[in-house]
């Protein structure tokens, strides 16, 4: 058996990378250093948890059992061919870039991605968030499937066709729906009322879409097919456009797939 990860340097400063700092050097994974590009946010990082950082990639420790890219999709591929290494293990932390993004940057590569919305500096429960991984090759997906389980009771292995369309998911569940958050709170700070009157109600509809399946716990005026009021809420919106096009086309599609449900 290949030797365990015990110690890993991290690449970006981030949300991800705080997360990914603070979940393993609890399983006593040695953090060896962080490797950033804006150096305020490397420097709160390196305060925070006690470990030095650079901000030149010729300065990087070539001895880590484990490098943890943790840097915004786009850049994933430029920052690890500055990395320079050969065969160390090169492992990403995206949901929706493929592995070959990695593809020359070292001869070991894998994804390592928390299927989780992270902020710097809010506690997790690590244990509860799926990490789904991916290795260059079996040996490689199997050290990583056991290093993602020091810290989470849910690892998955994955290939990059199979987790991009789990982004796509998991972009829609969280990124979109919370847009239409900020939507519902745009109308109720228009008459002085709170968004945290809502909270009870978003508490409940996402306890239920997780205890069951979403479709069977809609509910509301277009599963109902009430029209009255689905007109009634169109023209409220009416000064307001792009909000009023938002719920036509969810409301269309609520009751076309309920219209198929109930066939």
């Amino acid at each position: 058996m290949d030797r365990e990860i015990q110690n890993m340097v991290v690449i970006g400063a981030g949300n991800v990378a705080w997360h990914m700092i603070s979940a393993f050097s609890r399983k006593n994974i040695r953090v060896m250093q962080i490797l950033g590009h804006n150096e305020k946010s490397a420097r709160k990082l390196s305060k925070a948890f006690s470990v030095p950082y650079i901000l030149d990639p010729g300065l990087l420790l070539k001895k880590a059992d484990l490098y943890l890219l943790a840097v915004q999709d786009d850049r994933i591929g430029e920052v690890a061919m500055r990395l320079h290494l050969t065969e160390e293990l090169l492992v990403h932390t995206s949901g929706f870039s493929a592995i070959d993004v990695l593809q020359g940057a070292s001869a070991s590569t894998g994804v390592l991605w928390p299927l989780q919305t992270l902020t710097s500096g809010k506690n997790i429960e690590y244990n509860k968030i799926p990490f789904l991984v991916e290795g260059s090759n079996d040996k490689i997906t199997a050290r990583l499937t056991r290093f993602a389980g020091l810290v989470s009771e849910q690892v998955m292995t994955t290939d990059s066709s199979s987790r991009q369309k789990i982004h796509l998911a998991a972009v829609i569940a969280s990124n979109l729906t919370n847009q239409l958050y900020a939507i519902s709170a745009s109308i109720l700070e228009r008459q002085d009322i709170p968004f945290s009157v809502l909270s009870p109600l978003i508490v409940e509809t996402a306890f239920k879409a997780g205890q069951q399946h979403p479709l069977k716990s809609q509910t509301g005026p277009a599963v109902r097919k009430d029209l009255h009021v689905i007109e009634k809420h169109l023209e409220l919106l009416r000064d307001d456009p792009a909000f009023q096009d938002i719920y036509r086309i969810i409301t269309d599609n609520i009751m076309h797939h309920h219209h198929h449900k109930n066939e």
